[in-house]
């Protein structure tokens, strides 16, 4: 849900207490936000988020803390040479637009005095942030338009700075009550009040009126909420999982928050996090589906090879014919000669190059025969370690799509790092030390745990930490996590509940009657110098399992937060 223009005017009322406050650091966690540490005697230390996300846009202070890229962005350098040790001057609204104005004033390199301006237009998909000059060009942009047919304005360095084009509409703290009444008449309010009434969003305008209320009672009610807004008494609340609104609604069960930041926290803080996981993970699939293509032409190329040993071989014939050749092969393109080692020996067409004599055209043969042998050979020594390979990568896809959350992907992209299918500069800080991730803990009737690795950290600290006489599963032959259920001496219960546990958490999880291997932990073995997540097993048996999500979720035990 993008911020509306109340709910900007209400942020904005609020933020109005960093007026004074001093920037001290500029990052750019991520391509549409941009952070600033501020610090100031009526706000103490405080993290201004301004995000411009066409559906998580808004701004507003934040305590918790975000990654940021080894390497900064060129904009977020640029804000950094501009605005570290500026003093904001001012924080307003344009009218009741999703647009807000930060006033900043700071001294250049010459020490002369300076003012700015930052820009943030929360405008969903056309959001932009700009930094103006004090003759309000624009020095720079998040998102940079040219002039083209379908832009509207140009946002580039060194343009004037033109707000979007406005649309009229009533000031809904000047509109009078008999005004609403003739705006109204007989309409529903979320009909007319977004269209007619600045800085209302659909969401806004179905909440205002309670449901119910009497034709003659709406425009009074519009005009006591917004009377409410204007003397900034603000109710800040949060519909779960649809949005925040500055007031209380009056149809849709809410939360109410002391603060608008406060419920941004509440609203957003999971919503970015998950665009976070998003992001992360489909960037780890864009790394192993490349990777993936790759193995498999390289393992295509390999197979076509080996599968043409006959005509390698034949190279090798033609040559060791041509050498029991003894007329004149001058222009020729082909000589018939006699296949000796046919039983009976029979005559066969030999093709030349008529630029050769006939024994030239038979080292030709042989140079390619021990070309191509060479390449055979090397094929047949790579067939397994592409296969392993391509293997390897299928698990991590499948690893992908099951991981949620941060610390688990980042163990995946760290082993990817490791084994060189995501290059690191090597440029950046040093890497701290990272939370370590959890696998997914199954209880069965009995009370008796099965744990499942999300990835190949996980699957190869199970099998290491495990007790080597508890039980080990594995769907067979194919990519699929590693299980274990904690116990000695598994019932056949909660050994069929493990099985299909272990069946759903593999690449056919769509499939009927998957067969699943199990054995003790003392007999899952890694071999040397093997790929993470890559076990031999043996002393294992085998059972068949249907998997269903439905089938096994009432025995998933909920993580703790």
């Amino acid at each position: 849900m993008a911020t509306d223009g109340l709910s900007l005017y209400a942020c904005i009322t609020e933020l109005n207490s960093l007026v004074g406050c001093r920037i001290d650091k500029v990052q750019q966690p991520d391509r549409d936000m941009i952070l600033l540490h501020v610090h100031g005697p009526n706000a103490g230390r405080m993290k201004l988020m301004l995000c411009i996300h066409a559906e998580n846009g808004r701004i507003q202070t934040v305590s918790r803390s975000f990654e940021n890229p080894d390497a900064a962005p060129a904009f977020c350098m640029l804000l950094r040479k501009y605005l570290i040790g500026c003093r904001i001057v001012s924080v307003a609204q344009a009218g009741l637009n999703r647009i807000a104005v930060l006033t900043l004033s700071g001294r250049n390199e010459l020490m002369d005095a300076v003012h700015l301006q930052l820009v943030v237009e929360l405008m969903g998909r056309h959001g932009n942030l700009f930094l103006l000059d004090e003759n309000g060009r624009i020095i720079d942009c998040m998102r940079h338009f040219g002039i083209s047919e379908t832009a509207a304005r140009v946002c580039l360095p060194n343009v004037p700075y033109e707000a979007p084009p406005e649309i009229e509409k009533a000031d809904p703290f000047t509109i009078s009550e008999s005004r609403l009444a003739a705006l109204a008449n007989g309409r529903m309010p979320s009909a007319w009040l977004s269209a007619s009434v600045s800085g209302i969003s659909k969401l806004c305008a179905e909440q205002i009126v309670a449901e119910g209320t009497p034709p003659e009672r709406i425009a009074s009610a519009i005009r006591s909420v917004f009377d409410a807004l204007a003397a900034h008494r603000f109710a800040p609340s949060v519909i779960p999982g649809v949005g925040i609104l500055p007031f209380a609604p009056k149809n849709t069960p809410f939360e109410r928050y002391e603060s608008m930041n406060d419920a941004f926290d509440a609203f957003y803080q999971h919503r970015d996090e998950q665009q976070f996981l998003t992001k992360l993970a489909t960037s780890l699939r864009n790394v192993l589906e490349h990777a993936r293509k790759r193995t498999e032409k390289k393992l295509n190329d390999c197979l076509k090879t080996i599968g043409d040993e006959a005509h390698i071989e034949k190279d090798r014939l033609y040559g060791e014919l041509l050498l029991t050749y003894h007329g004149s092969s001058a222009g020729r393109k082909s000589v018939t000669v006699l296949n000796y080692y046919a039983d009976p020996p029979e005559p066969v067409d030999v093709p030349l190059d008529p630029k050769y004599s006939a024994a030239d055209n038979a080292q030709r043969y042989f140079k390619r025969y021990r070309k191509n042998k060479a390449a055979h050979a090397y094929a047949v020594e790579q067939l397994g370690a592409l296969n392993e390979e391509l293997d390897y990568l299928k698990g991590q896809l499948l690893n992908v799509s099951v991981c949620t959350t941060r610390e688990e992907l980042n163990e995946i992209r760290d082993e990817l790092v490791r084994l060189r299918f995501i290059r690191e500069t090597g440029n950046g800080p040093k890497p701290q030390q990272k939370q370590q991730s959890h696998p997914i803990r199954y209880r069965t009737i009995s009370g008796t745990d099965i744990l499942v690795g999300k990835n190949n950290l996980q699957n190869e600290r199970l099998v290491r930490t495990s007790d080597p006489d508890h039980v080990w599963l594995h769907a067979k032959n194919v990519p699929a996590s590693h299980v274990v259920l904690c116990t000695k001496e598994p019932s056949r219960e909660d050994l069929s509940i493990a099985a299909a546990i272990a069946a759903y958490h593999s690449s056919v999880s769509a499939s009927e009657n998957v067969p699943v291997d199990y054995t003790r932990v003392r007999y899952v073995k890694k071999p040397s110098g093997a790929k993470p997540g890559y076990v031999n097993y043996f002393q294992q048996h085998t059972l068949y399992a249907t998997p269903s999500l439905e089938s096994i979720e009432p025995y998933r035990v909920k993580e703790e937060t």
